[in-house]
């Protein structure tokens, strides 16, 4: 080995990142064994009496986490039986106006727990406990644990009704297996269910990335589409000068002209015939979800929700579900030769496909320390590290991160400017190179303005600003400052909310007759958010049932009298603003 590459060598290890070229002398791991061996196959009967067809799957790509279960498409209707899967008892009910909306979990003797989320209504004894439940505590949004003795089911037992409650986009049933002991959901098609899936996954496109200001691809420091678009010209060659990783978007469709793009199971790639990345998530742990932004390429998703799956690996990034073979995911040659590279990509049925493309190198236009470059940046913020704390101190903020919140050694660029909007200066807060959000909330702490008499203090918020959006985080006063948690990165400052929440009847209005068997209206809040509900129809507390979708409150008819009734709405905000409306129906 000559002078040059003992000094290149030495730079690297001292700064703790390999880039040993790609060799046949490479000696590979062997791939895990299939995951679907593991659990068993027939002990939970199909949680509805449906022909299974998946509008998505799990561990599909969704903003900021895996999908933790499968889609079971209802023929776009509510109201479809749930059925046990098991016997076990009913171990938590969660009922919110976001997310999973009405949530049953049912846990069984052989240590798995079943998950079904989007309801419309809860059957039988689990229905009674609800609405004991929200009229006893005057709530409609809950969350709590059973305990075993309380409410057992059976195997085929009728629990609940499908529907398309909280986030859902439409009516289906929201499926999902996990460990009873940690919640750990795993892939339920891993459970028997039987499911017809003869179409291979489709390759949308793959991308080749420089992975650094020195690499060059096709003559560019610039990443690069085998396939182009609009033209959908393929690309089966490319020159690559310096190190670099690969990105596929891939999907699989289960069936002919369906339009949904659901996940494939795994992904590898392989270079010179040799396994080199591994990408499958037949299980996961909730605390990893928030990974998928460093596995994916972030901007891209941001852009047009298109998810290419990388082959880099960040350090701070600890996820099970990706295998780097070689060098964290990064590729180099350090000859001229063709090297091929082929992605293969799987789904849960066994059905295949693959794309081959080839890569020359050119050495002699690296300049000597291309690869060490990857480990030194130039310093022009404040440093952080991926997996130690980091603390902030400026003028009137502060920032408290823990370890493995970013995922990678960074720069923290930090600036302030002053507008009318808020009370204090805004105090941008970001990464300078991975622009990717913190994998776990931080601390934010703001001083608050003497100014700020303390009767109104009660009214303050931590806003973070991210372009056109402004949004409130959850905040308390701590010795004179007010503190707030945050999973974004961006500009934090202070404002003030003493404006109420607003309501707005949509099928009823004040002094007319009622006929319907519900009352709607429409709420909204400037800024913190409605926190608090409450509907009194002749001073008598009845449910209003939150629909986050579509921001409005419903609340029966049925306990009304013929003749006038008297209807009140009181809503408060996270800050303490609150709204009454009262309102005169007539019940023919």
């Amino acid at each position: 080995m000559n002078m040059m590459k003992n000094r290149r060598y030495l730079s690297i290890l001292i700064c703790l990142v390999s880039t040993l070229s790609i060799s046949a002398q490479n000696v590979y791991p062997p791939l895990t064994d299939d995951p679907q061996n593991n659990y068993p196959t027939n002990y939970f009967r199909h949680p509805i009496n449906l022909p299974v067809s998946l509008s998505g799957d799990f561990a599909e790509i969704r903003p900021n986490h895996f999908h933790s279960g499968i889609d079971l498409r209802t023929g776009g209707k509510e109201g479809e039986k749930v059925f046990s899967p098991a016997d076990g008892y009913v171990s938590r009910i969660n009922i919110s106006a976001w997310g999973g909306g009405k949530v049953l979990y049912i846990t069984h003797p052989n240590g798995y727990r079943t998950v079904y989320m989007h309801l419309s209504e809860f059957c039988g004894e689990i229905g009674k406990f609800v609405h004991d439940y929200q009229y006893s505590h005057h709530v409609f949004s809950f969350d709590i644990d059973l305990p075993a003795d309380s409410i057992k089911v059976t195997q085929g037992q009728l629990v609940a009704l499908t529907g398309n409650t909280g986030g859902s986009g439409g009516p289906h049933l929201h499926y999902e297996i996990r460990y009873a002991s940690n919640d750990q959901p795993i892939n339920p098609l891993y459970f028997g269910i039987k499911y017809s899936d003869p179409i291979a996954p489709t390759i949308e496109n793959i991308k080749i990335y420089p992975a650094n200001s020195r690499t060059s691809i096709n003559g560019k420091n610039a990443e690069y589409y085998l396939i182009e678009q609009p033209r959908n010209v393929r690309h089966d060659t490319v020159t690559v000068a310096g190190r670099f990783y690969t990105g596929i978007y891939t999907y699989d469709r289960m069936e002919a002209g369906s339009g949904s793009k659901n996940g494939v199971e795994w992904i590898e790639l392989y270079v010179d015939d040799q396994i080199f990345h591994r990408y499958s998530v037949p299980t996961f742990l909730f605390e990893e979800t928030r990974a998928i932004n460093a596995i994916i390429d972030y901007p891209q998703y941001r852009r047009n929700r298109n998810y290419y799956i990388l082959t880099r690996h960040l350090r701070g990034d600890r996820n099970t579900f990706c295998t780097a073979y070689r060098d964290n995911g990064f590729l180099q040659f350090d000859d001229t030769r063709l090297h091929k590279l082929e992605y293969r990509v799987g789904d849960y049925k066994g059905n295949t496909t693959s794309r081959v493309f080839y890569v020359r190198s050119k050495p002699d236009a690296l300049l000597a320390d291309n690869d060490a470059s990857l480990c030194s940046i130039q310093v022009s913020g404040k440093p952080i590290t991926y997996f130690r704390s980091y603390s902030h101190y400026a003028d009137g903020f502060q920032a408290e991160i823990e370890p493995y919140t970013v995922y990678e050694n960074d720069e923290i660029v930090y600036s302030t400017t002053t507008k009318a909007a808020y009370l204090t200066p805004l105090h941008y807060f970001n990464l300078k190179h991975y622009q990717l959000p913190p994998h776990k909330a931080f601390t934010v702490r703001l001083t608050i303005p003497e100014r700020i008499p303390e009767n109104l203090r009660s009214k303050l918020t931590v806003v973070c600003v991210n372009g056109n959006d402004c949004s409130a985080c959850s905040s308390i006063i701590e010795e004179g400052m007010l503190v707030a948690t945050t999973r974004s990165f961006g500009a934090f400052a202070i404002k003030m909310d003493t404006v109420a929440p607003s309501v707005k009847p949509m099928n009823f209005a004040d002094g007319k007759t009622i006929t319907t068997k519900n009352i709607v209206i429409k709420i909204s809040d400037n800024l913190t958010g409605v926190v608090r509900y409450d509907c009194f129809i002749n001073g008598e507390w009845v449910l209003a049932e939150h629909d986050g979708k579509t921001a409005t409150l419903t609340a029966s008819t049925s306990t009304m009298h013929k003749g006038r009734n008297r209807v009140t709405f009181i809503l408060t905000d996270a800050t303490g603003n609150t709204i009454e409306k009262t309102w005169t129906l007539i019940k023919p």
